[in-house]
């Protein structure tokens, strides 16, 4: 009966994900039913199911930080004009060929991800591909492909949280889940050549690209995202991981795309996104090297460096007056609708985990033996999927899948790392990812545009199957890695 009231609250927090009222209303209910059942159904005392709420409030402050941070960066850019100077410095290397499609989708866009997260990176990537020359529904495509980052974006707060609930290394998390990411960038690159089979290879090409070498190239550029990253993890820290990965990433595909010619640079433009990288990596370190804590560990938060970053891009920027009046404004709308329910399903994940509600579907779980490994990056999966954030996933789902696979033997830091992935990975045909990339390109689309026109329908069609065949991997991946 234990088993029945533990899929409660998950089953309620599902079930007002499909209808429309506002987003915080699901892990808000969820949360409360969670918190109601704790000492009736588990025995949970309130005093120490407050206790272990309470102290997840610095994380979701930070959390929420790094989000207000990433927002307002991403207007500041905006407001400025950086983001369209950066496409025409783009688009001025090579037009709509497969080389520069995965120059955006290994490098440019997940960048930006990492340093704005929740799908902002659309916002900028979708016009910039169409800017390059591809069709509408190529670049809506190409754009959501490009969020292979989900573990790292807005610098890993997602991550950030599993090593919270889990008391884990943040480090070592965020190296497991580079391990699992390997599928995502692989399977991002292939289907970016196949969307583009026809295509020339880079502008100077004379015909049509042949299809097998260019599914190498993608192979190999998708083996050097995730080699890049899995590297910064372990040199860096987990928090620039993604950005300092990425960054790499894109000079190499420039200097492929440009013939060895990288100038003229994007000038200040890029400044404030550098500021940001840079900063967290000193800033990690000298936390670490330092052993820094109290109000001297803020060094090593994302946050710092975000709004420091907009200091930066509004005064080397010339962020005019209009532009200083309307940022704000628009920043905290947007923060608004993405950081309260990000909190809530933090608070849902503590509740869950300190309730008892965890440890009781994690025992039934369990009685499912090893096939239940096989099973976690679905279950991620279907958590990045509905709440289409990796935070909201982990706080979902995250503390469950840790004590599942350690009723099973497996270390949770693993079990953490393969959901990290997978949940990232099953945001991508989620809807508000797909609303976003149609609204973005659904304008542009015109009757001379050859092959499909987008629709949120055809968005689907491509992105589920890439999504799902992902996740079978991570899963094969789960079977022979997981530690047991």
């Amino acid at each position: 009966m234990q088993v029945l009231w533990s899929l409660a609250p998950i089953l309620l927090t599902l079930a007002l994900l499909l209808t429309k009222l506002p987003a915080w209303v699901a892990p808000a209910a969820g949360a409360l039913l969670a918190a109601v059942l704790a000492p009736t159904v588990f025995g949970v005392d309130p005093g120490a199911l407050g206790v272990a709420v309470a102290g997840g409030v610095p994380t979701v402050l930070e959390i929420l930080a790094i989000i207000a941070g990433g927002i307002t960066l991403s207007r500041v850019m905006e407001y400025t004009g950086a983001h369209q100077r950066l496409g025409q410095w783009l688009s001025a290397g090579a037009g709509p060929s497969i080389a520069t499609g995965l120059l955006m989708v290994h490098g440019v866009i997940p960048f930006l991800e990492t340093v704005t997260g929740f799908g902002v990176s659309l916002i900028v990537g979708v016009p910039l591909l169409i800017g390059l020359g591809y069709t509408a529904f190529r670049s809506a495509v190409m754009a959501v492909l490009a969020l292979t980052i989900g573990p790292w974006g807005s610098m890993a707060p997602g991550t950030l949280l599993g090593a919270r609930l889990g008391h884990l290394d943040f480090q070592q998390l965020g190296v497991t889940t580079a391990v699992f990411n390997l599928p995502a960038s692989l399977l991002a690159g292939v289907v970016t050549v196949l969307l583009l089979r026809g295509s020339r290879g880079t502008r100077f090409d004379a015909g049509p690209a042949r299809l097998a070498p260019w599914i190498g190239v993608a192979l190999l550029s998708g083996v050097a995202q995730w080699a890049l990253i899995l590297g910064a993890n372990l040199l860096v820290g987990t928090a620039p991981a993604g950005a300092l990965g990425t960054f790499v990433l894109t000079a190499a595909w420039l200097l492929v795309v440009r013939r060895g010619r990288l100038t003229p640079g994007p000038g200040r433009d890029v400044v404030p996104y550098l500021t940001l990288m840079v900063g967290t990596v000193i800033g990690t370190t000298a936390e670490s090297a330092l052993a820094l804590s109290g109000p001297l560990s803020v060094v090593g938060t994302p946050a710092l460096w975000a709004f420091v970053a907009v200091g930066v891009g509004v005064r080397l920027l010339h962020l005019d007056a209009a532009g200083r009046r309307a940022v704000p404004g628009e920043a905290a709308r947007l923060w608004v609708g993405t950081a309260i329910p990000n909190a809530l399903y933090v608070a849902f994940g503590l509740t869950l985990s300190a309730g008892g509600v965890s440890g009781a579907l994690a025992g039934a779980l369990s009685g499912m033996g090893e096939s239940y490994l096989v099973a976690v990056p679905f279950i991620a999966a279907l958590g990045g999927f509905i709440t289409a954030s990796n935070t909201g996933a982990m706080a979902l789902f995250g503390p469950l899948q840790m004590d599942t696979g350690a009723a099973l033997g497996v270390p949770p830091v693993w079990t953490n790392g393969l959901h990290n992935a997978a949940a990232g990975w099953g945001i991508i045909p989620g809807p508000a990812r797909i609303q976003v990339a149609h609204g973005m390109a659904a304008g542009s689309q015109t009757s001379e545009m050859p092959g499909w026109a987008v629709s949120r329908g055809a968005l689907f069609a491509v992105l589920f199957p890439t999504m799902l065949a992902g996740i079978v991997l991570m899963s094969v991946m789960g079977w022979f890695l997981l530690p047991r």
